[in-house]
């Protein structure tokens, strides 16, 4: 019975503490965290990224890439896919939109990664209606489920 009572006791300051979203999900509180979220993606994926640039500019130059450059951008896709599903700064992303319960959050916080990327306009509308951007959101907002972090 001690024990149990002891165990309650250590627990109420934990739930004293949880923030509540109402009083934490203002603009001055979220805006410092989603940077520094989208700044761990952006550093852990520049590879990626200019990978993805490089390919870019390639086609909206009305050139095709060559087969290297393919290969290149297939890796990239590859670990970009890896980070957005269980890199530090998606999980960051999750845990902002969950507690803020905002469902246009992630697809938000991705299309400011592209803007921050200079990744060209007609790209980004490119992603967008081939699907490819939405499956970005996606993995950010599943995750990897075989990571317990994630």
């Amino acid at each position: 019975m001690k024990t149990q009572f002891l165990a309650l006791l250590l627990l109420l300051p934990a739930c004293a503490s949880t923030p509540d979203p109402a009083e934490i999900c203002t603009a001055e509180w979220i805006e410092p965290r989603s940077e520094r979220a989208l700044d761990r993606i952006e550093k852990r994926a520049a590879k990626s990224i200019e990978a993805f640039k490089s390919v870019s500019e390639t086609w909206l130059s009305g050139e095709s890439p060559g087969p290297l450059q393919m290969y290149r951008l297939s890796r990239a896709f590859d670990a970009l896919e890896t980070e957005l599903k269980s890199g530090p700064g998606s999980r960051d992303l999750r845990l902002l939109a969950a507690t803020c319960s905002d469902p246009d959050f992630i697809s938000e916080q991705v299309t400011a990664l592209l803007e921050r990327a200079d990744i060209p306009d007609r790209m980004v509308l490119f992603l967008d209606r081939t699907g490819l951007l939405n499956r970005a959101v996606e993995m950010i907002e599943r995750g990897d489920a075989s990571d317990p972090n994630g």
